[in-house]
């Protein structure tokens, strides 16, 4: 006789958020029917995880399929993909971009007086507005604006920007190999050509890319038309190739100070009618090391939880250890009582 077989549970199938493509992706579990076949998900999984960093969502023949959406399903991943706060209020202008004035004053200075570089590298640490800057900049430089600052988002140049199209710029994200190869193949292919417009490439990530695409960059750099603009964003500028460095301007992205930060986040807590204690700001300010993308996520966590966020509510949040409780567990580390440290860990 022939068992009938016990459902998995697999055989549902689930909605999940909209990509950033505005695509819905409906995934039928019904592929995975043994747990060899989970097991060699692993992979796909890497791949997804390394993708989000990119932006941008991979998908698997074997597992997702694009299904249109009707109205409704549509719209609530629209306002579910907007609630995140480093997203729905991201810098549109030079005027936005927040403790990096030193950058934007030297930027608009270029801007004005017509003297860009081929090659541009900003770095700094995590969530210092490297990015922003960076499409703000390309915005600007294909701006047609004759009066006030630049982008105005207002002319046909500035319209296609907003729209996402890649006539002017591309990023990518250097964990993409495929379309780094790429866009190198497209920069060797533009030195021949006469443009009236930039063209923009943000790499983000460099310090990621090989020696070999090191490589194909400076050569492109050496012999790039001069409507042609590189821009490499990292953290680590230490692994960026001194040849690289020495034909690009380089700026410094340092971190968001803790006033700034709450300037900021007291802002965006009035747009979002949250009532946030003054104490509860200080601490997401303290905790985001100097990264303001960090604390407007952690105020998105909060704005889940309700619209009154306590400092009681930021400590859960974040696990903060009291100055006592600190000097408590040192003094338990240093006397070297292994049953003491071992029952304080556990109750941490």
């Amino acid at each position: 006789m022939h068992r009938r077989k016990k459902s998995t549970g697999f055989d549902k199938t689930c909605y999940l958020p909209k990509c950033s493509q505005d695509f819905a992706l409906l995934v039928n579990k019904s592929h995975v029917t043994s747990s060899d076949e989970i097991s060699t998900n692993f992979g796909e999984l890497d791949l997804e995880a390394l993708s989000r960093l990119d932006g941008r969502r991979w998908s698997s023949s074997k597992s997702q399929e694009v299904f249109e959406l009707d109205d409704d399903r549509e719209a609530a991943f629209n306002i579910a993909y907007k609630k995140c706060l480093s997203t729905k209020y991201k810098p549109r202008t030079f005027d936005e971009i927040i403790g990096q004035n030193i950058v934007v004053q030297s930027l608009v200075s270029d801007i004005v007086r017509g003297r860009i570089a081929s090659g541009y590298i900003f770095y700094g640490p995590h969530g210092t507005g490297k990015t922003s800057t960076a499409r703000i900049f390309a915005a600007a430089l294909n701006c047609l604006s004759t009066e006030g600052n630049k982008p105005c988002y207002l002319c046909k140049e500035c319209t296609l920007f907003c729209e996402e199209s890649e006539l002017f710029m591309r990023e990518v994200s250097s964990i993409n190999k495929k379309c780094i190869d790429r866009v190198i193949n497209l920069l060797k292919n533009m030195n021949t050509l006469k443009m009236s417009r930039y063209k923009i490439f943000i790499i983000n990530e460099c310090h990621l890319l090989t020696s070999k695409m090191w490589s194909a960059f400076m050569r492109v750099l050496e012999e790039t038309n001069s409507n042609v603009v590189i821009i490499f964003i990292t953290i680590d500028h230490e692994n960026v190739p001194c040849a690289i460095t020495s034909c690009c301007q380089k700026y410094l992205f340092s971190k968001i100070k803790d006033a700034d930060v709450i300037c900021r986040l007291e802002k965006i807590s009035a747009a979002e009618n949250l009532d946030v204690d003054m104490e509860a700001l200080n601490l997401i300010a303290a905790n985001s090391a100097g990264s303001l993308e960090d604390a407007e996520t952690m105020l998105y966590e909060l704005s889940l939880l309700g619209k009154r966020i306590t400092s009681s509510l930021v400590n859960d949040l974040v696990v903060v250890i009291s100055d006592e409780k600190l000097l408590e567990l040192v003094e338990i580390a240093m006397s070297s009582n292994n049953e003491e440290i071992a029952k304080d860990l556990n109750h941490w």
